[in-house]
């Protein structure tokens, strides 16, 4: 077990002056513009101030976009997990998935008068597959190319419809225009209410003390609805989370690698139309596997500890979907999901997503500065990163001064011009403004001061200077100052 840990060691790529390559975005081949670093070793608190000043890693690549320039600007994008606030399409696929692993019945299916099991409206087969679905889920990078498009089945409008269409209409004169038309049910209702209201007024100002807690009683939160499954008697399919360390890897890591490779062989070929040999076992080493996060633990806080992980969901003995996180210092970035093909009928893109954000509940009991859910880049030009505005209260990152705002007060902006500063006009990125001197260096597995390494280096001053002032305004005082830039 790691009880210390050495400073984060850095070589600086840069690439952001140089031309763009191709964009997984708006496709188009060369405008999509980045810094980027090499990241041999990062601590948590390294890659949390990082990922605050608009970083991200890929593996250990890091990369933050030039956003004044490139063809769809990257707002890092974050949860506030602990004001969470669930939508009724969150609520619903957490109970299709229960209902699944209770009863075993997928979303569209319902029992026949023979007992057996029917489809409506999905397509859905009994051997687990999708086949014929309108709508599909399509999840993975939280933060580069995906969305789920989920498709609820309304069985009681179908019921109703084949009713309708069992009945044989009688003739008639139809409507009689003399009359008034007919009134709905819940336009009825609305009217006797305001008519109490306007008979008695202070029956609108103070509600009665049996509907309000009527109202209350009725609020299931996340963790209810996800601890349904927990709490049934018996359920028709096994099913449980694994947390496994993957940096350095874990023994239940190591087992399990092979299985969990060729879910996302299946997924990326499936999902994401790569060829076979592309989702190879060096590139998902290389991909999700490899992370410059130190193994840390603080005493009395986690009792995993804080670095990268890998959430396994199993389900009857089988890995279905894995979800790649990093355990920062303050909250929980989610790196990748990928899952198997055959359960997208699940929904398992956002199950896993409230499933991380009640993760953050978790360690929050347990580490009180816990408070926040990454959720990788939002770009607004994009439609396929839109999904991240359901999960609310979201904030985004000021592109200029690095501050956060309430994402509602940003989308206005964004609609106008896809490059936007949120911050006021006169406030400043004070956290950028780093004396060259003082940025740490690593200079022949030496440890100094940018002011020692000139002194070393007297020639060299002249070009090593522009290098040094734009890594430590990209990163900031706090890593410049903390961090080890490696130069020959």
């Amino acid at each position: 077990m790691a009880d210390s840990v050495g400073p984060g060691i850095v070589e600086w790529y840069g690439g952001g002056d140089s031309p763009g390559h191709r964009c997984g975005y708006c496709k188009s081949t060369n405008t999509n513009v980045s810094d980027g670093m090499w990241s041999r070793i990062l601590t948590v608190q390294d890659y949390q101030d990082l990922i605050d000043r608009g970083w991200r890693r890929s593996g250990k690549y890091c990369y933050k976009p030039k956003m004044d320039t490139t063809c769809c600007p990257h707002y890092t994008i974050k949860m506030k997990a602990l004001n969470f606030k669930m939508s009724k399409s969150h609520k619903k696929i957490i109970k299709q998935f229960n209902k699944f692993i209770i009863h075993g019945k997928k979303r569209g299916e319902h029992e026949s008068e023979e007992g057996g099991m029917e489809e409506t409206g999905g397509g859905i087969s009994k051997g687990g597959g999708t086949e014929n679905e309108n709508k599909k889920e399509q999840s993975g990078s939280k933060d580069s190319s995906d969305i789920e498009k989920v498709m609820v089945t309304d069985k009681g409008k179908e019921e109703t419809q084949t009713k309708q269409d069992k009945a044989t209409p009688k003739p008639g004169l139809g409507a009689d225009p003399n009359k008034p038309k007919c009134k709905k049910a819940k336009e009825l209702r609305k009217e006797r209410k305001l008519a109490k209201q306007s008979e008695n007024p202070q029956l609108e100002k103070q509600p009665s003390q049996k509907s309000q807690k009527q109202k209350n009683s009725g609020k299931k939160t996340l963790e209810d609805l996800l601890n349904e499954l927990d709490q049934a008697e018996s359920c028709a399919h096994k099913f449980e989370i694994r947390l496994v360390r993957s940096e350095p890897h874990s023994p239940e890591f190591t087992q399990s690698f092979d299985h969990a490779h060729s879910v996302y062989h299946s997924y990326q070929m499936k999902i994401h139309n790569d060829p076979p040999e592309k989702p190879s076992v060096a590139q998902y080493t290389r991909f999700l596997c490899n992370c410059p996060l130190q193994e840390e633990y603080k005493e009395g806080r986690l009792p995993m500890g804080y670095g990268s992980f890998h959430q396994q969901y199993w389900l009857d003995g089988q890995i279905i979907a894995v979800g790649v996180i990093d355990i920062l210092s303050n909250s929980v970035s989610s790196v990748y999901l990928y899952y198997h093909p055959d359960y997208d009928f699940l929904s398992l893109g956002t199950y896993s997503a409230l499933r991380e954000i009640a993760f953050v509940h978790e360690l929050n009991k347990k580490d009180p500065d816990f408070a926040y859910y990454y959720m990788g880049y939002y770009i607004h030009s994009c439609p396929k990163t839109r999904y991240k505005v359901q999960y609310y209260p979201s904030y985004l990152l000021c592109p200029e001064v690095y501050s956060w705002h309430l994402i509602e007060e940003c989308v206005p902006k964004l609609d106008k011009n896809r490059y936007s500063r949120f911050a006021d006009p006169d406030k400043e990125d004070e956290e950028g403004k780093v004396d060259l001197d003082k940025v740490m260096i690593l200079h022949r597995r030496m440890a100094m001061t940018y002011e020692q390494y000139k002194l070393l280096n007297p020639k060299k001053q002249t070009s090593h200077d522009k290098v040094v002032r734009k890594y430590s305004s990209v990163v900031g005082r706090s890593c410049a100052t903390r961090m080890l830039l490696y130069r020959d």
